[in-house]
């Protein structure tokens, strides 16, 4: 059978303190609460005797005395034995009346976790990505597989770090994995440059007890489209002559997805007067039809003019009554 301080695994120079120590460090392996085993129970009651014995000046003398541990005793190796006998006979007996140390220890250790603080909750880090999408995507609609790089909890040592006293070598010591998700994100038609969309609990991973974070992602729609948006509907820009403006005219306008439309401009058309060209924007997945398409029409005149065409304005010019501006200032009580 072992000795006393091999049982421990200690040297039998240890302090109280190392004699303390060693036994819940064992206890913790071997109390019948935390290991079922028969060879635990065993093993928990030598410890469990042996600082029992240790603890106690007296007892720790005779033992010490008895097997040969204290060297300048003059005593009889008979002598020894019988008082090691004794004493082991004691302490036996003690053991059975008294308060057992070990289950003190333990509860007292259950007792403190108990009434530890608990750790603050942190909440997990919101991610933030951004996605790029067509401008008639933005319009009808569309959706985007976004592959974020998260952090959790290691599967396999759930934060510790360590698996059986060893680094863990699933998370190399970290106690988190990161790894890439792919995660299914739907935009919505009508969507705006630059807005947010929040997806709940795609963040970091919170710990001890926190939130995960969210995960947003930040729509960006190409500028290099020949359409904008306003008011959710497909916008063009379109310019027209002077005649036509004063004249009216039919003028082509191209269509998203399907050629070109003809709109029709009314005599006296001022410039930037906006018109709604029905059906003819983007097709609505809701209503399964076109969206109108909103046309801006602003007056300028063609760089390749001729010198005919100039005289034609210079003798219109001649025949106006250059009341415009008169009339605009007054509206706007100028004066």
């Amino acid at each position: 059978m072992k000795n006393y301080y091999d049982i421990l695994d200690i040297l039998p120079t240890a302090t109280k303190d190392e004699i303390k120590s060693a036994f819940r460090k064992k206890a913790r392996k071997y109390h019948p609460d935390v290991n079922h085993t028969i060879e635990a129970e065993i093993i928990f009651k030598q410890i469990n005797l042996a600082a029992k014995t240790l603890l106690d000046d007296n007892m720790r003398s005779q033992y010490d005395f008895a097997y040969g541990f204290n060297k300048k005793t003059d005593h009889s190796k008979q002598k020894k034995f019988e008082n090691a006998r004794y004493n082991y006979t004691k302490a036996k007996e003690s053991y059975k009346k008294q308060t057992d140390f070990a289950q003190y220890f333990y509860n007292f250790f259950k007792e403190t976790q108990k009434t530890a603080k608990t750790p603050k909750k942190i909440n997990g880090e919101d991610i933030v990505t951004n996605v790029t999408i067509a401008f008639d995507e933005a319009l009808k609609g569309t959706s985007r597989k976004v592959n974020i790089l998260q952090s959790e909890k290691c599967p396999k040592c759930f934060g510790a770090k360590f698996v059986n006293g060893s680094k863990c070598t699933f998370c190399d010591g970290k106690g988190e994995k990161v790894s890439y998700k792919k995660i299914n994100i739907k935009i919505p038609s009508g969507i705006k440059d630059g807005a947010k969309i929040r997806v709940k609990n795609e963040g970091e991973e919170g710990k001890f007890g926190g939130k995960n974070g969210d995960l947003y992602l930040i729509v960006h729609i190409e500028k290099n489209a020949a359409f904008k948006s306003m008011d959710g509907f497909a916008y063009l820009e379109v310019p027209i002559d002077p005649s036509e403006a004063v004249l009216g005219a039919q003028i082509k306008i191209p269509v998203p997805d399907c050629g070109t439309k003809v709109l029709k401009i009314p005599p006296k058309t001022r410039a930037n007067t906006t018109f709604k060209l029905m059906e003819s924007g983007f097709l609505n997945a809701q209503t399964n039809k076109r969206d109108p398409l909103m046309v801006k029409v602003f007056i300028d005149i063609s760089p390749c003019m001729r010198d005919k065409e100039i005289e034609m304005y210079r003798i219109i010019s001649q025949e106006q009554n250059n009341t415009l501006r008169e009339d605009f200032y007054d509206r706007k009580n100028y004066n």
